[in-house]
């Protein structure tokens, strides 16, 4: 069987698609699909695979001549183009498998593309569904896991199928799932609260294959929440730490957290000692009882700035971070209080929004319960935006629309100001305690000083960015030259954010407008409204029962 895998063009013009990074570094895209490479790794031995990510290169025609069956991941900020290429290859007589969370969440959208199989929540369970349906000739079919598998079925990804030169980091996996109820994260949606972890050994393996492939550079642990249990994932560092010192420390690492890591100062120092950089930490908002009405109660009762500075000083790492606005119970001056937490922490880079209903989360079906979701928002991000932050309000949000609009785009022109930016990037290296990774390998060394020197134009060719620019990196290099490397990542993610920003401030301005034309009130009634072609509909979408179900 020849099986061609899709990993559909993700929009480029994005605030979540780092184009911008990717020029500066000389390379095609940020990551490889790690999922679409496990599904690989699922087939049979005897298939022949061809990976295409649309992101590298455009699927072509030959790539469709060439194939038997066609498999196609898909996430919400893919979902156009993916039901593109269905179409496409549903034209052409191919058989079509779907999977992936937006089909898992919202699978008519491919049924009415033309899927002739969804093959939905984990693939550990539903491939093998698939495969034994396709054994005895099945043309269709909708799988459904009835458990949540053991991370010891999970095999090595593929990674041989991809070329890594074209890629910015590679991504690996430790966990599933996180232990937490935040009520606006879709995590606990698609594996239902179950925290689990792949063993040491079976994680060890992964990393055995990309060195054995050349690959050196960043490697980001796309968990969920790397610390869902911090007693296990103490042992698994330690393992970590003890393959990097045998490799010569290849890899650098990534990975997201909870902001309650800072309580632990053995596990900041195994993050310092196995070598993460960077930290995607959930702050959220400084406002307690917004937290608790998010259900995020892991965020309160300690200072964020003193939590920040531990990570700082004891882990080395710099944090990246989202605040959200709109949440309900936050107070009248929740945007001052994000602003005066920003610079207390002295987080760089910001992801500023307000809140996003995410189809199939709590917080979804708890506004939808309460007449107040818009409806646009059960499905899709909002028509016309091309993100959570560009989306603005999706929702009939406690506070007064104009307020929350206001706070967001004073938050965020705070957050980007070359100024504030650039002197919050330059605190932070100046204090940061970590291990340089400067010559990981000499292809990324050589990428990384290009990459510096088109930056170091970049920065200069700017009247914006020019002086804080040069004053930060004098400040670092001066006061810690250890922290030069994370001050320049840092400035590197600025070009992608000053690219984003005018987009995502005209999108929000006119949202304010047509609020300020036609008053609140009427907004809202228009905006909560269901559409004709809806009226009378289920207001959520069907779910297939569990385990395997034939479709007509």
């Amino acid at each position: 069987m020849k099986a061609l895998l899709v990993w559909p063009k993700f929009d480029s013009f994005s605030f979540w698609n780092f184009e911008k990074v990717c020029e500066l570094a000389g390379v095609k895209y940020m990551t490889p699909p790690l999922g679409l490479l496990t599904v690989a790794a699922l087939l049979p031995a005897d298939w022949e695979l061809r990976v295409v990510d649309e992101n590298v290169r455009p699927l072509d025609d030959g790539d469709l001549d060439w194939a038997e069956i066609v498999l196609v991941g898909s996430k919400i900020v893919h979902r156009q183009r993916a039901l593109d290429v269905v179409r496409a290859a549903r034209a052409r007589g191919l058989p079509v498998v779907v999977g992936g969370p937006d089909p898992t969440l919202s699978s008519h959208f491919y049924l009415d593309a033309g899927a002739n199989f969804l093959c939905l929540d984990e693939g550990e369970v539903t491939v093998p569904m698939l495969l034994a349906d396709l054994a005895r000739g099945a043309t269709s079919g909708v799988y459904r896991a009835d458990r949540l598998p053991d991370l010891s079925e999970s095999p090595v990804p593929r990674f041989d199928l991809v070329d890594h030169k074209d890629y910015l980091y590679v991504g690996v996996q430790y966990s599933r799932g996180c232990p937490y109820h935040c009520e606006f994260c879709n995590v606990i949606d698609l594996f239902k609260n179950k925290y689990r972890t792949k063993s040491l050994p079976q994680l060890l393996a992964e990393l055995d294959l990309l060195y054995a492939l050349g690959y050196r550079g960043q490697l980001d642990f796309f968990d969920d929440n790397l610390v869902g249990q911090m007693r296990s994932v103490k042992v698994f560092l330690r393992g970590l730490i003890e393959w990097s010192d045998a490799h010569g420390h290849p890899f650098q690492f990534s990975t997201s957290v909870t902001l309650n890591v800072a309580k632990d100062p053995e596990l900041l120092a195994l993050l310092r000692e196995a070598r993460f950089k960077y930290l995607l930490v959930g702050i959220e908002t400084p406002d307690e009882a917004a937290l608790r009405s998010a259900q995020k109660p892991q965020n309160t009762g300690f200072s964020i700035a003193e939590a920040t500075n531990e990570i700082y000083t004891k882990a080395g790492c710099t944090i990246h971070s989202g605040f959200l606005l709109g949440m309900d119970g936050e107070s009248p001056d929740v945007g001052d209080d994000i602003v005066r937490c920003i610079d207390e922490a002295c987080v760089p880079w910001v992801m500023a929004g307000v809140v996003y209903p995410l189809p199939g989360t709590r917080l979804s079906k708890r506004l939808d319960r309460e007449g107040r979701l818009f409806p646009a928002a059960r499905f899709d991000v909002a028509e016309g935006a091309r993100d959570q932050i560009s989306a603005g309000i999706q929702f009939r949000t406690e506070r007064p629309a104009k307020d929350v609009l206001r706070d967001l785009v004073r938050v965020m022109h705070h957050a980007y100001d070359a100024e504030n930016y650039f002197e919050r990037c330059a605190k932070v290296a100046a204090r940061l305690d970590t291990v340089p990774t400067l010559i990981p390998g000499l292809r990324v060394f050589a990428r990384n000083v290009r990459t510096f020197a088109r930056l170091c134009v970049e920065m200069t060719r700017s009247r914006e960015t020019r002086g804080p620019f040069w004053r930060a990196l004098f400040h670092v290099a001066t006061r810690n030259l250890a922290g030069v490397e994370a001050l320049a990542t840092l400035s590197v993610l600025y070009v992608h954010f000053q690219s984003m920003l005018p987009y995502c401030y005209e999108k929000l301005a006119e949202q304010e407008a047509a609020l300020e034309a036609e008053g609140e009130a009427a907004w809202l009634a228009r905006k909560l409204r269901e559409p004709d072609e809806r009226r009378g509909a289920s207001r959520l979408p069907v779910v297939v029962a569990a385990g395997a179900a034939a479709v007509g």
